[in-house]
């Protein structure tokens, strides 16, 4: 009491039972109001002391009941906290889903949170359909599942609640297009340059370079392989517009402003002489370059069949997966087949900074989602200049901002006639999206309909990772979830009591 640690002694009656045959031969009065059996502390003590815990965790919480005359232990704030943890007892309809890190790229669990109320609803260790659907399971009245466009949480709500209609976040849709129009992009960083207005006049009568066109049904590996054959061209233009930059007297700052490159690449470049190959690490017994001749020697003798390479490579020690086998030997089949003729590339220019300033993939993917009204004026003029040097950048910007008007005026209708514009730009990163959008539809199509996303989802992750860097990231999953979860109401009651 004002800063005082008080202790209450009680007088309470007792009584003995006269019958033989009962177990319990005395009882005590009770007094719920005060304290509950066995315990130290006055249930309004109890109250504040999960309620610091909640909000601070264990030490810091010890330190601020130490300074208000409240002497508890971090274990025993700990303890409380985690032996109250209830999960919300209420109804819940309409639910987002969403995974969360431990560690990233490792392990993630599901973090599920009641959209009507904002609040967690739970919190699972894994990232796994299976928990997921039991946890759906024992939930019957969810009407609604809110989720981004992973696989696996479609699935669990498919099989663990089929009653409730799925819902694709809206965010994600756009997330999964700039992730489409990067890819897109990269495969045409030779035409993704800004000419600066001091050599704008000296390029006016310059010729554009044709417009790479995207070859249809072209395979996964192809693609990848064109993003490389891009991104060497570039580098090699880059690293020979610098040292001629060098050669004509500009010091390394100068040429940082010239190029728009970092310091720290054009120190690097400046010490070389020929631009390297990008290093590449040894290989293991787990990868299938690591028996590249065995596996050539059999190949050119015939056997093609992965199941029989596998067989043999495990004799060897191969201690990898069968998919990566697979992956590794498609690129020589790939080879030995009829592919499509690539359309005409435009030459690579290597003197880039008679142009202006090379604009990355990422960073022109970014200008191309932005509306106009948010772009600065420089951003505007960037817009305006790649518009000009990349047509296909002119085409996808279009096609992003009709999907960006239809995510907010909710009509289906137009979203189907958006999907035949993609298939049918000749663009192979929009034609990937919209066969993605037509596989999870009826998702896509009621992210139209319904007012609910995974907003508030994404603000309790943020939240959650608050947490984990507050503890050190040492705490456990039930410390974790007892502080993610919503306080009971109870406390709040019993602190207010006389």
């Amino acid at each position: 009491m004002q800063g005082v640690p008080v202790t209450l002694r009680l007088l309470l009656g007792r009584w003995r039972c006269r019958n033989s045959n009962c177990e319990r031969k005395i009882f005590t009065e009770q007094i719920p109001v005060v304290a509950a059996p066995h315990r130290q502390r006055t249930e309004r003590m109890e109250s504040i002391v999960q309620l610091v815990g909640h909000s601070l965790g264990g030490r810091p919480a010890e330190r601020l009941m130490n300074g208000l005359g409240m002497a508890v232990s971090d274990d025993t704030i700990l303890r409380r906290l985690k032996s109250t943890t209830r999960v919300p007892s209420k109804q819940l309809r309409v639910v987002g889903i969403d995974d969360w890190a431990w560690k990233k790229g490792q392990n993630y669990g599901t973090i599920l949170v009641d959209l009507e109320s904002r609040t967690v609803a739970d919190l699972l260790p894994e990232r796994s359909a299976k928990q997921v659907k039991h946890w759906l399971a024992q939930h019957s009245n969810v009407e609604i599942v809110s989720r981004d466009r992973f696989g696996l949480y479609a699935q669990a709500a498919q099989q663990g609640a089929p009653q409730a209609r799925q819902v694709a976040d809206r965010f994600h849709l756009l997330l999964n297009l700039g992730d489409a129009v990067e890819h897109e992009l990269s495969r045409q960083r030779r035409l993704l340059f800004y000419v600066t207005p001091s050599t704008a006049a000296a390029e006016t009568n310059a010729p554009i370079p044709p417009p790479s066109s995207s070859r249809p049904n072209v395979e996964r590996a192809a693609q990848y392989r064109d993003v490389v054959v891009e991104r060497k061209a570039v580098n090699k233009a880059l690293f020979n517009t610098v040292h001629r930059l060098r050669q004509s007297g500009m010091n390394a700052s100068q040429i940082v402003r010239e190029t728009g490159l970092s310091r720290k690449r054009v120190d690097k470049w400046l010490r070389l002489a020929e631009l390297p190959e990008r290093n590449k690490m040894e290989p293991k017994v787990d990868s299938p370059a690591f028996f590249r001749d065995y596996l050539a020697r059999r190949w050119k003798a015939g056997c093609q069949h992965v199941k029989t390479l596998m067989a043999e490579l495990r004799v060897l020690g191969y201690t990898g997966c069968f998919s990566g086998l697979a992956r590794f030997l498609s690129s020589w089949r790939n080879r030995e087949q009829d592919m499509p003729a690539k359309p005409d590339r435009p030459a690579a220019r290597n003197d880039i900074a008679s142009i202006g300033h090379h604009v990355s993939s990422r960073v022109a993917a970014a200008l191309l989602v932005k509306p106009r009204p948010f772009l600065s004026p420089s951003q505007a003029q960037k817009v305006d200049a790649l518009k000009q040097s990349c047509p296909s950048f002119a085409l996808m910007r279009s096609l992003v901002m009709q999907f960006r008007g239809i995510l907010r005026s909710g009509k289906v209708e137009t979203l189907e006639a958006w999907i035949g514009k993609a298939m049918n730009s000749g663009i192979y990163s929009m034609k990937r999206f919209a066969k993605t959008l037509r596989r999870d539809w009826d998702a896509v199509r009621n992210a139209l309909k319904e007012p609910f996303s995974n907003g508030p989802v994404e603000g309790h992750i943020n939240r959650l990772k608050t947490l984990k860097r507050q503890m050190y990231g040492r705490a456990g999953f039930h410390l974790l979830r007892a502080r993610l979860l919503p306080e009971p109401l109870r406390t709040h009651h019993a602190l207010h009591q006389t």
